[in-house]
């Protein structure tokens, strides 16, 4: 069967045996990435659109295998439901041959190839850019709990001071989310809250308040932290921000827990070379550059950690569930990063 036949063509039958040796290519597809998110990260965009064409390849296949065991291919899309898809697919492999199905519905067999096209699509773009949770508020108010967000993949040296920045945290190695301030050979420190950067104080004007409610946020129910001390659960959260302004003129806002904060006046750091100074959003309540490694902080991040530059939240929801509908944020949808 040809390739571009057995990607998107919904006609015909698949034989068990065909779909078996599918399904382990799919399987071997999943060890591979695994491995390489373990042991190469960095090489993780190279798998996705690989394992995106084959998991299009399966969704085609189970359409053709129930189809030979003489049911609809529609009962394909019972794979998108959580949980239930393993069942569909342990189904697709075990049906028995039947009397062929005869779909004769044209129409909804070339819309279930077009949504497998666009499937393919957007699998060979997570080759451009991967998408991450935000689970905490280091980075409020420019992202939130509950903030699902798209970082297109970029090298330390197309990056510039402001930039919002996902990395590898250098001792975790897990995937970490700051905005970029120092360079290699900047100078920088905190003092009185302001940062310091090269010996000149970086532009802070005040901006209106992040306001929210009091109550647990995301997966974990994070109760957030306010600047108008302590609230009931159901009041009003609100966090003082500031715009702050790079020389450059790049300009975004900054979180206010609290003025004369732990953090809020630090020694001077002078980055090394091959190595950038992150700080979080949220400035109190963030452990980043300032703090060093053995304490829970980041430290310097080596320049190859980094995955890429945040550009857009895709999605945000301040629930712990997502198909909870009433915690979505929908004026957050597609909201460019400053």
């Amino acid at each position: 069967m040809p390739f571009l036949t057995a990607l998107f063509d919904l006609n015909g039958t698949t034989t068990r045996k065909q779909a078996l040796r599918v399904f382990l290519v799919l399987l071997a597809g999943i060890a591979v990435l695994l491995a390489v998110q373990s042991l190469a990260p960095a090489y993780e965009r190279l798998v996705y659109p690989v394992l995106g064409l084959v998991l299009v390849w399966w969704w085609a296949t189970v359409v053709r295998r129930f189809h030979d065991a003489g049911h609809s291919g529609a009962w394909a899309a019972l794979m998108l439901v959580p949980y239930l898809g393993v069942l569909v697919a342990l189904a697709a492999l075990m049906l028995r041959a039947d009397r062929p199905f005869n779909n004769s519905h044209a129409g909804l067999r070339a819309a279930g190839s077009v949504g497998l096209v666009l499937m393919a699509l957007y699998w060979l773009s997570r080759g451009l850019w991967t998408p991450y949770w935000s689970p905490t508020e280091s980075m409020k108010p420019t992202l939130l709990v509950g903030d699902y967000y798209v970082t297109r993949y970029a090298g330390a040296e197309s990056l510039s001071r402001g930039d919002v920045v996902v990395f590898r945290h250098p001792v975790g190695g897990h995937a970490m989310v700051k905005r970029l301030i120092g360079l290699p050979g900047d100078r920088v420190q905190m003092q009185g809250g302001v940062v310091m950067l090269n010996g000149t104080a970086l532009a802070q004007t005040e901006a209106d308040r992040l306001s929210e409610p009091f109550a647990p946020q995301g997966p974990a129910g994070i109760l957030p932290r306010c600047t108008n001390a302590v609230v009931g659960l159901g009041g009003t959260c609100d966090l003082a921000t500031r715009r702050e302004t790079l020389a450059e003129g790049r300009t975004y806002l900054v979180g206010n827990i609290e003025d004369g904060a732990f953090a809020d006046r630090t020694e001077a750091f002078t980055v090394p070379a091959g190595h950038l100074f992150f700080l979080g959003d949220n400035r109190d309540n963030s452990f980043d550059s300032r703090f060093a490694q053995g304490t829970g902080g980041l430290g310097f991040v080596p320049a190859e950690n980094v995955i890429g530059r945040v550009t857009r939240v895709l999605f945000s929801a301040s629930g712990a569930q997502l198909w909870a509908v009433w915690d979505w944020r929908g004026d957050r949808i597609f909201k460019a990063v400053e």
